[in-house]
């Protein structure tokens, strides 16, 4: 795909905000929220081995990869990653450490290998905000469980967050990568399926950040696959489509981007403006075998 070309996933994301900390941005909003029910969450015993655990934690940022960390970040990220849950919060209460909404933001960031500490910080560092923590740090806590496999810990934290009115789009797309990225497709799309019952319209916003979160995994076949079911009540845009095209472009697969290329101009027509759908089926076209050119 050309550098320069604008990428629908990432239009998208203006409203749904992508949260990974790893490689995307997450956009922050201004409510507030009892941390006290965070108590009612937390990662569930399992029995990975050390292996897993390991294999797990590298694949995400770890504070000792940032430089010019303040000393308190660095300090609280150190205790996260070297102390057992049971002891975490005696062990940050001993430090006399007061933390901020934004100190707490960072700090959830850099501690995706440790979910377990990571939740007992998020509930240690809510007594000291008044419980006043941001929807961002919710979020990231959302996220953070569902990155590390613990979906009933992850659909515990929405529950909370629901209670004081704090879900929004950004965090149902958190959910559907998770689960994505987790090879559990079925429950990404069933989450989809149900997010107004959250008070999150489901609507081609929606839809958008559900396709996103399937095709950057590679399994574009399957968005496509719903995208077909979808549309009985969902009328779907340019962006839908530019979305599954990109996918089928990243994944060379020549016979599906001439089928969703014709079905997006059924749908929806020619747009000149929905010139990254057109780069995308024009490069699957160009880097695909000779045969598939004709």
């Amino acid at each position: 795909m050309g550098k320069g070309r604008k990428r629908p996933q990432d239009e998208d994301s203006s409203s749904s905000s992508k949260i990974e900390p790893n490689n995307k941005h997450y956009r922050r909003h201004g409510n507030h929220s009892p941390s006290s029910a965070v108590s009612n969450f937390g990662p569930q015993p399992h029995h990975n081995s050390h292996q897993q655990i390991m294999a797990k934690r590298s694949k995400f940022i770890s504070y000792l990869e940032v430089p010019s960390l303040t000393p308190k970040v660095k300090i609280l990220c150190e205790i996260i990653a070297n102390t057992p849950s049971a002891s975490v919060e005696k062990l940050l209460e001993d430090t006399g450490v007061r933390v901020s909404q934004e100190d707490v933001e960072e700090v959830l960031k850099l501690s995706y290998g440790f979910p377990g500490p990571a939740v007992k910080f998020f509930r240690w560092s809510g007594f000291l905000l008044n419980d006043k923590h941001s929807p961002y740090a919710w979020n990231l806590v959302v996220d953070l469980l569902g990155k590390n496999g613990l979906f009933d810990a992850m659909w515990d934290a929405i529950k909370s967050m629901r209670k004081e009115g704090l879900l929004s789009l950004a965090t149902f797309a958190s959910v559907f990568s998770s689960y994505v990225v987790g090879n559990r497709v079925q429950e990404a799309i069933m989450t989809f399926e149900v997010i107004d019952q959250y008070g999150v319209p489901r609507d081609v916003v929606a839809l958008n950040s559900l396709l996103s979160a399937i095709c950057r995994e590679g399994k574009t076949p399957e968005a496509k696959d719903y995208l077909v079911i979808a549309k009985n009540t969902i009328r779907v845009d340019a962006d839908s489509y530019a979305i599954l095209l990109e996918g089928l472009e990243n994944e060379g697969d020549v016979a599906r981007a001439r089928q969703t290329f014709s079905e997006m101009v059924a749908d929806i027509g020619w747009d000149p403006r929905n010139v990254p759908a057109y780069e995308s089926f024009l490069s699957t076209l160009l880097k695909g075998p000779e045969d598939a050119k004709g």
